[in-house]
């Protein structure tokens, strides 16, 4: 039903055209990355993750609709399906990391902590780093581009690891960490798995009892814990999930109202008129028509 034709998504494979035979993870200096890639500037998808450090430069980064400014010793995160595009005002030094799910689970650990289900997913969009954890960073970035080079027998399962100790160190020092610090018990698992069914399912399911369903709880218990562990309704976190894929869609495609509509599950385009107007305050066509102004 998707016509991308606007709006490109892009694999670890292919954002860039290089010898290497990558499928699942690469490597970039920031300078190198876009030292070619001027499409970049351009709004567009990835199919991966991906960890960006900006050790020095300026510009801004757009993701999703929000305007973030490239610092120094700031590390971005992006997730799968994220629109985000770049404005790079002076040149700019740093890393980039990309990943697919299945290689930070290359390695699993028994630890939910560290599944890119829980971890991953509930990373913040950046971080600024402290003064004094620079050459933490530094050299586990420096680490990785060795084993990256080397290619040996080891070599994805070392990157895999140290991966998974970037998020881990990104997600300790997010401001917003009660939900990854309680993950481990019950309550937090329950709300993880819910955020991971919603990504997977909302064009299709709109109502918090068809996840409770899923889930083996009441709807009553899973608005109660999602509440307690988002500060909103289940229900609240599945229609912003909805209407930020339609922004999406409206902003970078061109694809009629209708088609949206039906794109994410709607049948009836006035419905969708008004689920988008409830949340928004704005028509779907007004919303798109002030985008262009």
């Amino acid at each position: 039903m998707e016509d991308f034709d606007t709006l490109i998504k892009y694999t670890v494979k292919n954002i860039k055209e290089h010898d290497a035979d990558v499928v699942d993870f690469d490597f970039y200096r920031f300078a190198h990355f876009l030292k070619d890639a001027p499409h970049l500037s351009e709004p567009h998808r990835h199919d991966f993750y991906a960890l960006i450090y900006t050790v020095e430069g300026n510009g801004s980064h757009s993701i999703d609709f929000e305007e973030y400014p490239i610092a120094p010793n700031r590390l971005f995160f992006i997730n799968y399906d994220q629109i985000h595009s770049w404005n790079i005002a002076s040149h700019v030094e740093g890393y980039i990391l990309l990943f697919s799910k299945s290689f930070y689970n290359l390695i699993f650990t028994g630890n939910d902590l560290v599944q890119s289900d829980t971890a991953v997913e509930s990373l913040p969009v950046y971080i600024d780093i402290p003064e004094r954890e620079k050459n933490f960073w530094l050299n586990i970035f420096e680490n990785i581009k060795l084993e990256f080079q080397k290619k040996n027998g080891y070599s994805r399962e070392v990157i895999c690891l140290l991966l998974k100790t970037c998020v881990l160190k990104m997600s300790s020092a997010s401001e917003n960490s009660k939900f990854e610090a309680s993950v481990s018990d019950h309550k937090g698992l329950l709300v993880s798995e819910f955020r991971t069914l919603v990504n997977l399912h909302f064009r299709e399911k709109k109502m918090p009892k068809e996840y409770a369903a899923q889930l083996s709880v009441t709807p009553n218990y899973l608005n109660a814990v999602v509440k307690e562990y988002l500060g909103k309704p289940a229900g609240n976190v599945i229609k912003n999930r909805i209407v930020l894929e339609a922004k999406r869609l409206l902003s970078h495609t061109k694809l009629s109202v209708r088609q949206i509509s039906l794109e994410l599950g709607f049948s009836d385009n006035s419905h969708f008129g008004k689920y988008f107007k409830n949340s928004t305050g704005q028509t779907p066509e007004t919303f798109r028509k002030n985008l262009q102004h």
